[in-house]
């Protein structure tokens, strides 16, 4: 069976109002709601730049449980591009776009591909030989899920890749609700090549091999979720462990930087200091177009 690559993204919380950031900063709080829907138009141009053979999104499309229009249409219209290039879009929903509430209108879309609620296996018509390729997923049939999901997961025999896609928390991951709980001894019993998880905003690989991993959310939310956010691309290779490689999406980056202010004398003294600091935090990176950073000054 041919190699072959996929694009993973979750948690993309399309029409967050970011009403916070509104009251103490109206001009602030517009870039961040625009910075969601720039970070899920990039990760549509990188799917076509690549010529990926799928992409997979494990939930949270929608901030809201009755979207905008303007989320709704951003959420169609990349679905469209990607269908326009032959790379389809596989979706298990999450908490913020459940069964119950994820638009009707939108479920049908060609290229579009919504799991149910129970774990279904899906071959994926795609470039080339891959028709040992099953994209295994489930979606929450409502928006508070507090069972394992996971566990009734299994790998279908005759299948060269296995691939989960599932909205959940992984036990020892602080910081997150607990729905559709699992276990890293779940995930792996499974017998996935590849779980592709979502809910968790921040990037992580909880295991190489099963590959196992969080893409975290397309743009970070507030100041505690700091540093690149984005997506994943991971590539299958036949008789090879899969492997995933981090990729910045974000247009806005949030930071926290300390400032040691025992030797300023005066407060242009700690501007300047303040200053330096938040360079110093400033990445080469051409995806992000503004840090905004929380300055604790110490000493």
């Amino acid at each position: 069976m041919a190699d072959l690559t996929f694009i993973h993204a979750a948690d993309l919380h399309l029409g967050r109002p970011f009403s916070g950031l509104e009251k103490s900063d109206p001009e602030l709080g517009s870039r961040f709601r625009k910075a969601g829907y720039t970070a899920w138009e990039r990760i549509v141009q990188a799917a076509l730049d690549r010529k990926a053979d799928f992409v997979t999104l494990a939930g949270d499309v929608f901030d809201s449980s009755n979207p905008s229009v303007r989320a709704r249409v951003a959420f169609r219209d990349g679905v469209q591009q990607l269908h326009d290039a032959s790379i389809p879009v596989f979706l298990a929903l999450g908490n913020h776009d459940s069964l119950a509430v994820f638009p009707e209108a939108l479920r049908s879309l060609p290229g579009l591909h919504v799991f149910g609620p129970e774990p279904t296996g899906v071959r994926p018509r795609l470039r080339g030989n891959t028709d040992g390729v099953v994209i295994f997923g489930a979606s929450f049939d409502k928006p508070v899920v507090r069972h394992n999901l996971v566990s009734m997961f299994r790998r279908d025999r005759g299948v060269d890749f296995g691939v989960g896609l599932v909205h959940a928390t992984v036990s020892g991951i602080s910081g997150d609700l607990d729905y559709a709980p699992c276990t890293l001894d779940d995930l792996k019993a499974a017998g996935m090549d590849v779980w592709c998880l979502g809910h968790v905003h921040g990037s992580m690989v909880l295991c190489e091999e099963p590959l196992i991993f969080y893409p975290g959310a397309g743009q970070g939310a507030h100041v505690n979720e700091t540093g690149p956010h984005g997506y994943h691309l991971v590539t299958l290779n036949c008789g090879k462990a899969a492997v995933s490689e981090f990729i910045p999406a974000a247009p806005i980056v949030w930071a926290k930087v300390d400032v040691d202010v025992s030797n300023c004398w005066s407060v242009e003294d700690i501007i300047d200091a303040s200053e330096i600091a938040c360079q110093a935090s400033v990445d080469d990176d051409p995806s992000t177009e503004a840090l905004v950073v929380r300055i604790h000054l110490t000493g």
